[in-house]
């Protein structure tokens, strides 16, 4: 019986081992990811950079950015600051403004690349990717003088700089990867892509030539109407955790520079001579027709209503569409949580309205503005009545705010009552930018040294192969226990057998 105890202590005794030794290991295998990823991300060789340009139809605007990785996660990304400013800087103008000199576009971009390079330390910059992706601009141009700036900027900008240069990063983006990478942009900064948050927001971003919606579909609803991108965010294509379902696409010629051009075709076609958009008294020339505003809002919004497409067509009756009868999936954007940028942040705040969006009170703003005397408007921009607006501005507001409205409420069916949209400068303090988003998305893959799921897994496989010998190693030593004990029991056992059935006590013998 004791020794029955004897055996049942040892085989407690090794199972507790066991625990103690290889359980560990797997519980606290996450927390080593954690402790590699925090090592790599504190070592200064690791640190990668980035460098985007975006080029927009105004201007091209370069960000620098830092890149840290994380181990089972997202990269880590922030924009490099220098003396408490952000590395970024801006040329004007546009890079289409090159369609007939596409040769000039290295001498144009130079300031931009060099000043990147001051920022970096110079044993990165062989490393550090340099991207330009152009946008609206560049897709209005003609396609012969759009491949003519591509070529001169993918050759030349391999003379003037140590950064590297991979011809694929030089082109023009579609307008759907736009709004995917602002998409990005918006939920990154909002940390909206962290494990078990199921929240994530949209965005409407409207420029000067186009507008760009992008919103995460259930990926389990059924759409066939095309614009629906499969996106993974991963280090590899095996991992889910970042892939998302999204709806994405641009509306060319429906920016708010674009619109206003619309408009006043419409007024010379029409040989209209009061325009209801602008100013009362604000008299201009379109080309060579001279109109008068009245600044009548109500007039002006249903005019720019016209303009949006007509959207009773058979195809747009159930399921509904979006701008240029673009068939919409079923999600309803009233119920979406939807960020407005650019010109939605301009326009609404140039009126004191920018952030949480309430129509009615937008509208009565732009109203009491429109129907000013052009001279008395004048007059109040001198005495700050407008500080949110820029004097150029002052002429199109009237129409910008009708176009900006109807595009939402017409063009992408959103109530004008129940909704949860907002226009935005900046989230969380920062200032959103689609570049963040087209970084993240293309360095997702990086290598930092060795790379760090490679690490992970020698770390992991290292501990499996010592844990397995620490406890055969153990083992050996219970088991050699057990037996010793199992041998120890059986000599005394025979011994004292032997001595009571053979043995007598020296007095018997007597």
């Amino acid at each position: 019986m004791r020794t029955l105890n004897v055996y049942g202590f040892l085989l407690t005794f090794t199972c507790i081992l066991l625990i103690f030794t290889v359980v560990p290991f797997t519980i606290g295998s996450s927390d080593r990811s954690q402790r590699v990823s925090r090592s790599v991300v504190e070592t200064e060789n690791d640190m990668k950079y980035g460098v985007i340009c975006d080029a927009g139809s105004s201007g091209t605007r370069l960000f620098v950015y830092t890149l840290k990785p994380v181990i089972g996660g997202l990269t880590d990304i922030d924009t490099l600051i220098h003396e408490n400013e952000p590395v970024v800087k801006k040329v004007s103008p546009g890079l289409s403004t090159f369609a007939d000199t596409p040769e000039q576009v290295i001498e144009y971009l130079t300031p931009l690349i060099k000043f990147a390079e001051e920022h970096i330390p110079s044993d990165k910059l062989a490393e550090t990717d340099l991207m330009i992706f152009a946008t609206a601009g560049m897709r209005l141009i003609q396609e012969e003088k759009k491949n003519a700036i591509i070529e001169n900027l993918q050759t030349g900008l391999k003379r003037i700089t140590s950064l590297r240069v991979i011809d694929s990063n030089i082109r023009v983006i579609d307008g759907a990867w736009e709004g995917i990478y602002s998409w990005i942009a918006v939920n990154y900064i909002l940390e909206r892509f962290n494990n078990g948050n199921d929240h994530r927001v949209g965005m409407i971003d409207m420029g000067g030539a186009s507008v760009q919606i992008a919103f995460e579909i259930p990926k389990e609803e059924v759409y066939s109407g095309g614009n629906v991108y499969e996106i993974n965010l991963g280090s590899n294509d095996q991992n889910s955790d970042y892939k998302y379902k999204i709806y994405s696409t641009t509306f060319l010629g429906y920016g708010a520079n674009e619109g206003l051009k619309k408009y006043e075709e419409s007024l010379v076609q029409a040989k209209k001579l009061q325009d209801s958009c602008s100013p009362k008294g604000l008299n201009k020339l379109i080309g060579e027709y001279s109109v008068n505003g009245t600044g009548e809002w109500d007039t002006c919004l249903a005019e720019v209503s016209s303009l949006i497409g007509d959207k009773t067509l058979p195809a747009c009756v159930k399921p509904a569409c979006f701008l240029h009868n673009v068939i919409a999936p079923s999600v309803n954007l009233s119920n979406v949580q939807l960020y407005g940028f650019s010109e939605y942040w301009y326009t609404t705040s140039n009126f004191g309205s920018g952030g949480e969006y309430h129509y009615e009170q937008f509208t009565d703003e732009v109203r009491k503005y429109c129907q000013k005397n052009w001279n008395d408007i004048q007059e109040g921009y001198k005495r700050k009545e407008f500080p949110n607006a820029e004097f150029a501005r002052l002429e199109t507001n009237c129409f910008k705010a009708a176009w900006v409205t109807t595009v939402l409420h017409e063009g992408f069916n959103i109530d004008k009552t129940n909704h949860l949209f907002q226009s935005v400068l900046k989230i969380a303090g920062e200032e959103m930018q689609w570049a963040l988003g087209a970084m993240l998305y293309h360095t997702k893959s990086l290598k930092f040294g060795m790379d760090l799921e490679e690490e992970l897994e020698m770390i992991e496989s290292t501990q499996q192969i010592s844990n397995f010998f620490s406890f055969c190693i153990i083992l050996i030593f219970v088991l050699a226990a057990v037996l010793y004990r199992q041998l120890q029991s059986d000599s005394l056992y025979k011994k004292y057998h032997y001595l009571r059935t053979d043995s007598k006590p020296d007095f018997l013998n007597v």
